[in-house]
C-alpha cells in the first residue's frame, strides 16, 4: 500500500489553474494542525501547483544528519472530486506496485486498519516486510469543518512476533512464507495520504512518507525508490479516480476522513 517500486513517470499538466492563496491556506492550517513541516513552499513553486504541476519536496533529518531516515513529499492539485480519489487511493485492491504484497489483519473503529505489507527488492537486497496501523484523522476533518481529511499510517514498533505469528497461521495469496520470514523488518514506514476539498471537481492532494529502509542501502537509492512510490501513487490514483466508485462494493467499506463510512450504492453528489 504504501511503499512502491514502480517505475518513475512524468505526470501530465492539468489544463487548469487553481488559486495559489487557497491552496497556501489549505497547506498552512494542514501544517498548523499536524506540526509538520509541510507548509513552506516558495510562491514559484505555489504558481506551479497551482496550475497542475506534481512538486515533490525532500527532508532529511536534520538534527542527525547521520540517520538514514528521510522524507519525501509529493504534492499535486487535480481536476477530480475528493471521494472518488479518496475511493481510489484506499481501495482494498489499489495495486500499486507488482513487488508489494498485503494483507489486512484486523480493522478497527472510524475507518482504521492493521496491515502487514511486504516488498520484494531488486537484487541483491534483501526483501523487507512490516507492520502498519492506519486511522483516519477525524479531529482534523472536524476541525476544518471536512475540508482536509488524512488517512495517515504508522509503523508498529516491535512487531517481530506479531509478524512471525501470523506468518505461521495465515496463507497471503501470492507469498511464500519461507522466503517472508527472511525479510526485513523496515525500522521507520510513517506517512499520510492528505486530500483537501477545493471545489466540487478540484482537489489538493498531499502524500507523505518518512521511510528508514533498514540495513545498507544508499540514501540516493532510498531517495530515488521514495519518489517513485510518491509518483507512482499521484498518477495512478488520478488515472483509477474515474471508475474507482464503480469498481467499489461492500466487500471492504472506505471511511472519509471524518470517520464516516461511504454507502458503495451512493452516488457523488452536491449540494
Amino acid at each position: 500500500m504504501w511503499l512502491i517500486a514502480a517505475g518513475l513517470a512524468a505526470l501530465p499538466t492539468s489544463a487548469f489553474a487553481a488559486n495559489p492563496g487557497t491552496v497556501d491556506k489549505l497547506l498552512t492550517d494542514y501544517a498548523i494542525a499536524t506540526g509538520l513541516d509541510i507548509a513552506d513552499l516558495p510562491d514559484d513553486e505555489l504558481a506551479q501547483l497551482s496550475k497542475g504541476k506534481t512538486i515533490y519536496r525532500k527532508l532529511l533529518n536534520k538534527q542527525n544528519p547521520a540517520s538514514t531516515q528521510l522524507r519525501i513529499i509529493g504534492y499535486r492539485v487535480i481536476s477530480k472530486p475528493r471521494e472518488n480519489l479518496w475511493l481510489a487511493a484506499l481501495a482494498y485492491d489499489a495495486g500499486y506496485s507488482r513487488r508489494l504484497t498485503e494483507h489486512l489483519v484486523a480493522l478497527h473503529d472510524r475507518g482504521g486498519a492493521s496491515w502487514y505489507q511486504h516488498v520484494d527488492m531488486p537484487w541483491p537486497l534483501r526483501n523487507r516486510h512490516w507492520l502498519i496501523r492506519t486511522r483516519k484523522n477525524v479531529d482534523m476533518a472536524n476541525e476544518s469543518e471536512d475540508r482536509i481529511w488524512e488517512h495517515s499510517w504508522q509503523l508498529v514498533d516491535n512487531a517481530d512476533q506479531a509478524i512471525d505469528r501470523l506468518l505461521a497461521t495465515t496463507a497471503i495469496d501470492g507469498l511464500d512464507s519461507d522466503k517472508a520470514r527472511n525479510a526485513i523488518r523496515l525500522p521507520l514506514n510513517n506517512g499520510a495520504w492528505v486530500m483537501a476539498h477545493m471545489d466540487n471537481d478540484t482537489t489538493l492532494v498531499i502524500m507523505h512518507a518518512t521511510m528508514d529502509m533498514g540495513g545498507v542501502i544508499p540514501d540516493g537509492i532510498v531517495a530515488r525508490y521514495t519518489r517513485r512510490q510518491l509518483a507512482a501513487a499521484l498518477k495512478k490514483i488520478e488515472r483509477d479516480a474515474d471508475t474507482a466508485r464503480s469498481r467499489y462494493d461492500s466487500n471492504y467499506v472506505i471511511y472519509r476522513g471524518n470517520g464516516s463510512p461511504i454507502d458503495p450504492d451512493d452516488q457523488l453528489t452536491y449540494e
